[in-house]
């Protein structure tokens, strides 16, 4: 771990080589001492290489002579022995001293903000939202609450289930997860009826609260009213019982996506010509190095983004963005009709798929192929679905 080792570097180790016998016995005096080591490596059966601190390495001799191993330096790292080495430099120390210090400076602030999970919800979005709670490149990190700003983000941006917001070193980290649009809830006790959300055909009423208004194998529109929420009382029947109508109403609803057959299949090959239009990054300005004009007729774009960091988690704001273009040969090649057919369905299906609600399930798909007036073939593919199309809506009732 980075912070690990950064850690042990400032405070000094030791790689030690130690040799005899008893080197578990070794190993569990040290444990139970609380002397810490690590990275141990097993040469041979009585031979081994570790590290250990600079105070760990001073409680070593007692135990060495208890077990009856010999241990020896093989080399000194960390920051105590550099500053030893250079004690005569004052020049030297002076420049480390301010390093270090830019250094803290520096990690202390945000300079990265990822956001991870979204695929609907466009991450620009997400991004100008987290700006609203303080999320940003440049700020404090140590004023960011992330819990608070988790809260926010869910509550403000429409179609977030989850949000949970990681400050990692110089980086903070959003991972979204997107859930569907769930209707407004009428309280229990506010009087409503249930309708239609779109089209369909009643496969089942199960009726908990209300009076059905639909039976199996009516067609039903968008809006109409399945579950009624006033119940008539005999003897009262112009002030009928309004109560809040709870029901699951199963019907079957259909699905269609379009896509032109084409005989035609045009391919982009890439001729091996590239350009590169490099921008060096300092904090948030962006300075153009060297930048060409593109003059290829058609082309795709690749950005290549060099972030100066240490690890994953501490970015640095300082980098450069390359956008690289590569030259395309378009190539238009004839295929068969059957395959074009095929082709075009696959299409024409994910479109139809892309409509269909989380919780409904795919009873059949159909696909039929018609000609239209100009001559050209379309793929129509229609999906049947079987899905609850009720949704509450208040009746007024008191």
């Amino acid at each position: 771990m980075l912070i690990f080792r950064l850690w042990n570097y400032i405070r000094g180790y030791v790689i030690i080589f130690v040799e005899g016998y008893f080197l578990e016995k070794f190993v569990n005096i040290c444990t139970r001492r609380q002397i810490l080591l690590w990275d141990i490596q097993r040469d041979r059966n009585s031979k081994m290489t570790l590290k250990v601190s600079i105070r760990g390495f001073k409680m070593l001799k007692p135990v060495a002579k208890k077990t009856g191993c010999r241990v020896k330096i093989l080399e000194k790292r960390g920051l105590p022995f550099l500053l030893n080495r250079y004690r005569h430099r004052k020049t030297f120390l002076l420049g480390a001293a301010v390093f270090v210090v830019l250094f803290y400076i520096m990690t202390s602030f945000v300079w990265s903000v990822e956001v991870v999970g979204n695929k609907k919800i466009e991450t620009d979005g997400i991004l100008k939202c987290l700006e609203k709670y303080g999320v940003k490149p440049g700020v404090l990190k140590y004023r960011i609450n992330p819990e608070e700003v988790a809260n926010g983000v869910i509550l403000d941006i429409d179609g977030l289930s989850y949000v949970n917001v990681l400050v990692r070193g110089t980086k903070v980290k959003v991972e979204v997860a997107e859930g569907v649009k769930r209707p407004s809830i009428i309280p229990l006790n506010v009087p409503c009826d249930i309708v239609a959300k779109k089209d369909g055909v009643i496969k089942s009423v199960i009726v908990k609260i209300g009076q059905a208004q639909v039976k199996e194998g009516d067609t039903v529109k968008k809006g109409q009213l399945l579950v009624s929420g006033s119940i008539p009382i005999k003897g009262a029947e112009d002030n009928p019982k309004r109560v809040h109508a709870m029901a699951e109403v199963l019907a079957r609803t259909w699905y269609e996506g379009r896509q032109p057959v084409e005989l035609k299949a045009v391919e982009k090959i890439r001729t091996g010509r590239k350009k590169d239009n490099v921008t060096l990054v300092l904090f948030s300005k962006k300075i153009n190095l060297f930048h060409k004009e593109i003059d290829f007729k058609d082309f795709e774009k690749v950005e290549i983004k060099k972030n100066l960091s240490i690890g994953e988690e501490f970015v640095l704001p300082f980098g450069l963005v390359i956008e690289r273009y590569y030259e395309n040969d378009l190539v238009e090649a004839d295929i068969s009709l059957e395959d074009a057919k095929e082709n075009a369905a696959g299409i024409a299906y994910r479109k139809a798929a892309e409509n269909i609600p989380e919780g409904a399930t795919i009873v059949d798909k159909r696909v039929n192929f018609i000609e239209n007036e100009n001559g050209e073939i379309i793929a129509d593919v229609i999906i049947e679905c079987l899905e609850d199309i009720g949704v509450a809506k208040e009746n007024g009732g008191e």
